[in-house]
């Protein structure tokens, strides 16, 4: 029994669709709206009916708001990476700033250093001093003399019965 059972169905379903029995299903259209769909009742349910187009177009909308969205995923991990590469420029910008400052500051010290080489170049590096002169209540003449290498000076003098030397240092006041 259950063999010819399922040889039957078999044939039903082969065979063309008005052939075989259908199933009446109460539909009620409870409003038919503007744009062509209609609400209707199934069985106890409220359902919208809609035309072929309306349902194309509304697979077509749903594949086009996937893609937006992939779309509007790709651009935001884009900002990201513009945003974290905005950030690492102005780190950059600042480490360069303070290390243009340094290097100011370095330029300056260096800049004082020669102008300091320059103010020694303009001085002699080896002098002669020499003079006339009295030492005592006999006022007999006494010779000085002096040799000066940059700003270090070494004297002597000499009279009849004396005779000295110093040492000293050259510096500038004004």
């Amino acid at each position: 029994m259950r063999r010819s059972a399922a040889i039957m169905l078999a044939a039903a379903w082969l065979l063309p669709g008005p052939a075989r029995a259908q199933d009446s299903v109460p539909v009620r259209v409870i409003r038919d709206l503007r744009n062509g769909s209609y609400v209707v009742l199934i069985r106890g349910d409220t359902m919208l009916a809609i035309t072929q187009q309306m349902a194309r177009q509304s697979l077509t909308l749903n594949a086009d708001l996937a893609g937006a969205r992939q779309e509007a995923a790709a651009k935001d991990s884009l900002l990201r990476r513009y945003e974290f590469a905005v950030q690492w420029y102005d780190s950059t910008v600042t480490r360069q700033r303070k290390l243009i400052a340094e290097l100011d500051s370095l330029y300056r010290g260096y800049r004082d250093v020669a102008a300091g080489y320059k103010r020694l170049s303009g001085e002699p590096w080896l002098t002669f001093t020499g003079g006339l002169g009295a030492t005592g209540k006999d006022h007999r003449p006494s010779i000085l003399m002096g040799i000066g290498i940059r700003r270090v000076l070494l004297w002597g003098f000499l009279q009849e019965a004396n005779a000295g030397g110093g040492v000293g240092v050259s510096l500038r006041l004004f």
